[in-house]
């Protein structure tokens, strides 16, 4: 084993993890909704309060208010490139096109959602294109041999 293969595996967890973690209640949560306790004890007490807030309603109107079209659709479609992409990217399964679907994912944050405000603070463009970046370079780069597509 290579040292990069470690440094693709601590790579492809951290930004996956996040990932996963952003889109799980764009899909499942909601108004009224719980975060699994599990997933609160491990994420921390912010994390309920994100579920509440989000959930393809939710985050559909969010989307809606920066005129994006099908604004329900897109928030699912969202969800599920951050969870599926960011699971992908984890166990290193279907990495170049996991790493491109979520690169994508969060181009269009960084577009629609977070220009405006620039680069760095509080709601700036900083964070998703860190994100999106990563996942971009896992998709270039592959997943290292510590991984499902390393092991076929």
């Amino acid at each position: 084993m290579k040292r990069s293969d470690l440094g693709l595996l601590a790579l492809r967890l951290g930004a996956g993890s996040i990932l996963a973690a952003h889109g799980l209640p764009k899909l499942m949560g909601g108004e009224g909704r719980t975060a699994p306790a599990w997933l609160t004890r491990l994420l921390g007490p912010n994390y309920q309060a994100a579920w509440e807030r989000s959930g393809p309603v939710n985050f559909g109107k969010s989307l809606a208010n920066m005129g994006v079209p099908m604004p329900e659709m897109a928030a699912r479609a969202s969800g599920l490139a951050e969870l599926g992409g960011g699971l992908g990217l984890m166990a290193g399964a279907g990495t170049p096109v996991a790493g491109l679907v979520a690169a994508g994912n969060m181009a269009v944050a960084v577009r629609r959602a977070h220009w405006k405000q620039g680069l760095y603070g509080q709601g700036g463009y900083e964070f998703p294109l860190l994100l999106g970046v990563a996942a971009l370079a896992l998709a270039l780069t592959g997943p290292g041999r510590i991984s499902v597509d390393g092991w076929r």
